[in-house]
């Protein structure tokens, strides 16, 4: 069985105001990449250590850090009164190559959110999130598959029908995801406004297990639909669709 169940990660402290960079290098890295959930728009800092800093006007939830990064150390901070007497680190990110990291913890609540590169050379980060995440209350059924591959690219014959091999553009990771039996209170109070405020339209990140798979967390977006059918015992079967570039 897995260690967590599984976590659908889109809240993102980083979008309840303008986040504001310490520094950033010229050329296209504007800080605002950070949030759009996409892992070709870029920030970078001209000078370390660098930080990124967010005022959300009220003290608010987080128990998770996401990066999508170069190379390099990455920290989750808050604060109470803007980082002067209170400056809390909740979780370091360590990535070793280009790609997504994730880290958990224990849920913490502060009106100022960071987001610092404390030392080593100036990376790109393409995505920073410190938010809540929306976990499911029931763990996956058995046929989920967390290593699916598809290959999407040419496959090339000679003349006579030999294969040549593969022209590789990307390999995809697509699931349906089936969390059955939950409550009609969870579907209504948590999935479905998550729906409607992101899931529906923009990328997210799920984690089938936080705890002992935290690597393999995909950045994928839905199919538009998600259906909800009634079980007994006033319960509901929800699933939905995903898919996303396999790392």
């Amino acid at each position: 069985m897995a260690a967590q169940k599984p976590k659908i990660l889109y809240d993102n402290r980083l979008k309840d105001a303008t986040p504001v960079a310490s520094s950033t290098a010229s050329g296209d890295f504007n800080v605002l990449n950070l949030r759009d959930w996409r892992r070709y728009t870029w920030w970078k800092p001209s000078a370390i250590p660098a930080t990124v800093t967010v005022d959300s006007g009220i003290s608010k939830a987080r128990d998770y850090f996401l990066v999508y990064g170069e190379a390099g150390t990455y920290e989750a901070r808050g604060s109470t009164d803007n980082f002067s007497a209170s400056n809390v680190l909740l979780a370091t990110i360590v990535l070793s190559a280009t790609g997504l990291g994730l880290t958990t913890f224990a849920s913490a609540s502060h009106r100022y959110t960071r987001i610092t590169i404390p030392s080593g050379a100036a990376p790109a980060m393409a995505i920073g999130v410190i938010g809540a995440a929306l976990e499911s209350p029931v763990f996956l059924e058995g046929s989920f598959d967390p290593l699916n591959r598809k290959v999407e690219g040419d496959f090339n014959r000679t003349n006579k029908g030999h294969p040549l091999g593969r022209a590789i553009e990307f390999e995809e990771w697509s699931e349906s995801i089936k969390l059955d039996l939950v409550s009609w209170s969870w579907v209504r109070a948590s999935f479905k406004p998550a729906w409607d405020a992101h899931l529906r339209a923009s990328p997210f990140v799920f984690a089938w297990d936080a705890g002992d798979h935290a690597d393999e967390i995909y950045l994928v977006t839905t199919k538009g639909e998600f259906k909800s059918p009634h079980r007994s015992g006033s319960r509901a079967s929800v699933s939905f669709d995903v898919a996303g570039v396999a790392p």
